[in-house]
């Protein structure tokens, strides 16, 4: 990936890390909504997410930013830069590991993992008028790594080490925790990157309203 070699991570960047199908559209938009509170209440008629995705408004290193050898110029984003990224702790930009920007991992169970992507891939391959994927080699393909990031488990547990190591640069969510919880998330996301919420904006509802925002 062009990225490894061109990006220049700083310590106030923030990076969204997932596996492909586990819960990337949810993260972007809490964190977005979180992060941005201020200039973009979640209330407010003209919210960024009533007309751009949270794809649109954090963008991935290897599908938007760097794809196809482009070399895009960063330097004029503002503090603090959000981005994604899907691939593995091991593969990310060196500079993301010594710059000690924050990274956010959000983690998804294996199976509905699974679920999801054979679902994508199938609604891809039909676009591309080819025959659907059986369940069968879905799995076969998932258990073997043969995907563009490797082997789930490696994934997941790369970043799972890393959070060990450096809590307070890797912050590790599971997805059925934070869909059952979001409230509680959000407010573990605000502390994370440095933005709390304050007693005021707890009583004024904004944590609900961010939860609300994206659903």
């Amino acid at each position: 990936m062009v990225a490894n070699i061109c990006f220049t991570a700083r310590p106030s960047d923030i990076i969204i890390a997932t596996h492909p199908k586990s819960g990337t559209t949810r993260i972007k938009s809490l964190l977005y909504a979180t992060v941005h509170r201020e200039e973009h209440p979640a209330n407010a008629a003209d919210h960024p997410f009533h007309s751009l995705s949270p794809h649109e408004c954090i963008k991935f290193f290897e599908y938007n930013l760097y794809t196809r050898n482009k070399i895009p110029d960063l330097k004029g984003l503002h503090d603090p830069r959000i981005f994604a990224t899907h691939v593995p702790f091991v593969s990310l930009p060196s500079t993301i590991v010594t710059s000690g920007c924050k990274i956010v991992y959000l983690c998804r169970d294996p199976k509905d993992t699974l679920i999801s992507l054979w679902h994508f891939t199938n609604k891809i391959r039909a676009w591309d008028k080819l025959e659907p994927l059986s369940v069968d080699i879905a799995v076969k393909f998932f258990c073997n790594g043969l995907s563009s990031f490797g082997l789930y488990w490696d994934h997941v547990l790369g970043y799972w080490h890393a959070h060990l190591a450096h809590p307070e640069r890797v912050l590790f969510f599971r997805y059925k925790e934070m869909q059952r919880d979001p409230v509680t998330h959000v407010r573990k996301l605000a502390e994370f990157v440095g933005c709390p919420f304050s007693v005021g904006e707890e009583e004024d509802g904004v944590v609900d309203a961010i939860v609300r925002l994206f659903v």
